[in-house]
């Protein structure tokens, strides 16, 4: 039993006029074969299955094609100067084609990755002269699985490579291929195949085979393939292998994945026509079909985004984008504006995220069939059209009966100014309220603390006080509240040593720490000491008991003793 080739195999693009897309690729290619003037290295880099293997063996086959030998003057004996396409029919073609060529190495990198390969099968060889066509040819496939080894080994045989030489480097990542190699080679950016281009080729190849394909059907596997033409003809050969000569919608339902088929579309159609019922049910339906419904939900974003760049810029915008489905997503939603379906795709995504971990896995994307419905719409900082007109710019009311406004942060503060005493020069308005400096407003936010809140709330403080260090409290208990100014609070003592040991730095930063946490503030500490007039019996020499126990106490729970 003879084995059969798949039909991106059988029908692998013989010319460059074969390969889909890609325009700006051959007309340089065949332009520089022309003209003589090929560089010496090229680097194809792209999706997959966009033909950048393809394209090299061409490259090689009309680089050596015997119509071009005299390529840069006149080629044939008609007078036509050669337009690059090689002729398929010379020796040089025919060997290239068949694959028997002893001068064009196809190398896999991904198995070919350590430097001892390529200087066998490139560095030595590249130095022999061809065995019977004019270039020898070195397609690289997969470069970027090259060793950093190999990439070193290889770069100065890239950079100076005998005339006879021709590099082909292809890659499906870019940037991993170091800049040292794509430096010395020509670039050129391989792009997925658009959608109708995509179609044109199936439709062709199913003539070729004898087939009869649905439009809707080949659409299906262009947009199932997401512009990678090797995946639409495998799909199409499955859809072959059914048997049947005639494929229809239905019969290619057992191969096309369900939710690449008109499901998207149909879901599509009724979300734009905010049908909530339709959408609901459609949805449902395909949970009990059996749809992977987080797939289903990417292709419809997917689409949306492409509808969206479709009606923006059209199919420059949107090359791999089916016309026929933009066309019946624009009937059914003429008011389709580029800010619906952005909240839309938006509003998708969002039910999107947790589909996999709900209760019900397709809530998520009701709920958002019901909010896209009903319409609703983010909030925009432009009023609509039927929004009241705006009021004229002179007060439209009298200023003696319009309420008063809130004051902004510079008006707070020539409230305050006017409300209090300027020094030298008497009362200025109505006197300040005796709360006042409790009231004001520093940064538009903080309030400042005066000495009456802090005597209101000091028992809190003292008790965070109690709570973070036992010995403390004996002293700030003796305490008086002086004054507070802005952030900075003052304790008066009686006695110097009391005084001194508030301004200890730890215990300042413990009380300060106490205030911050009543307050919500950032504060300051600090202790003074002023003695009061003493009796007349002490200032005789006396003793003092009330003193001397208190230093007593102080100097026992610190660790000391009085002298």
């Amino acid at each position: 039993m003879s084995v059969h080739n798949a039909l991106y195999r059988t029908y692998r693009p013989a010319s460059f006029a074969d390969v889909a897309g890609q325009e700006h690729v051959k007309k340089t290619l065949q332009n520089q074969l022309a003209s003589g003037r090929l560089a010496h290295a090229y680097l194809f880099t792209g999706p997959r299955g966009t033909g950048k293997t393809t394209v090299a063996r061409l490259l090689a086959k009309a680089a050596n094609c015997e119509k071009g030998k005299d390529a840069g003057g006149v080629a044939d004996g008609e007078g036509k100067a050669w337009d690059g396409e090689p002729c398929n029919t010379c020796a040089a073609c025919l060997d290239v084609a068949s694959g028997s060529s002893l001068d064009v190495f196809e190398i896999d990198a991904a198995s070919h990755t350590d430097v001892d390969n390529v200087r066998e099968n490139v560095i030595r060889s590249v130095r022999v002269a061809p065995n019977r066509l004019r270039r020898r040819v070195y397609v690289i496939d997969e470069v970027h699985m090259l060793s950093t080894a190999a990439f070193n080994a290889l770069l100065k045989t890239l950079e100076e490579p005998p005339a006879h030489a021709l590099f082909v480097l292809a890659t499906t990542e870019i940037h991993k291929v170091p800049a040292t190699i794509v430096s010395r080679c020509q670039r050129f950016d391989f792009r997925r195949i658009p959608a109708d281009q995509m179609v044109a080729r199936l439709h062709g190849l199913a003539e070729k085979e004898g087939m009869k394909v649905d439009e809707d059907v080949l659409r299906a596997v262009a947009r199932h393939s997401d512009g990678c033409e090797r995946d639409a003809e495998s799909v199409l050969g499955q859809l072959f292998a059914l048997g049947e000569t005639h494929v229809t919608a239905e019969l290619a339902s057992l191969v096309l994945p369900a939710t690449s088929s008109v499901l998207v579309a149909d879901f599509l159609e009724a979300l734009l026509r905010r049908d909530a019922a339709l959408g609901i049910r459609l949805v449902n339906a395909y949970v009990e079909q059996g749809v992977d419904l987080p797939h289903f939900t990417d292709e419809v974003i997917e689409t949306l985004r492409g509808f969206l760049f479709w009606k923006l810029g059209g199919e420059a915008a949107a090359p791999s984008f089916d016309t026929a489905l933009g066309a019946r997503l624009s009937a059914a939603a003429p008011d389709a504006d580029p800010t619906r379906l952005t909240h839309a795709i938006r509003t998708l995504l969002e039910s999107r995220r947790g589909m996999k971990t709900d209760r019900i896995p397709q809530l998520g994307l009701e709920l958002a069939v019901v909010e896209l419905a009903a319409g609703a719409a983010p909030a925009s900082p432009v009023p609509p059209a039927s929004a009241p007109p705006a009021p004229p710019a002179g007060p439209a009311i009298p200023a003696r009966e319009r309420p008063p406004s809130p004051p902004t942060v510079a008006g707070r503060e020539r409230v305050l100014a006017d409300k209090v005493p300027s020094e030298g020069t008497g009362t200025r308005g109505q006197e300040a309220p005796p709360s006042l400096e409790a009231k004001a407003v520093v940064f538009d936010s903080v309030p400042v603390v005066d000495a009456d809140e802090l005597r209101r709330k000091w028992p809190d403080v003292f008790a965070q006080i109690q709570h973070a260090n036992a010995s403390l409290p004996l002293v700030v208990q003796a305490a008086q509240i002086s004054s507070t100014d802005g952030d900075m609070v003052e304790f008066n003592f009686q006695y110097e040593l009391h005084a001194n040991v508030v301004n200890q730095e730890k215990n300042r930063r413990l009380l300060e720490a106490a205030l911050k946490k009543v307050f919500g503030k950032d504060m300051r500490v600090r202790g003074t000491y002023a003695r009061p007039e003493a009796p007349a019996e002490t200032a005789q020499g006396e003793a003092n008991p009330e003193a001397d126990a208190a230093v007593s106490d102080i100097l026992q729970a610190f660790g000391g003793s009085a002298a």
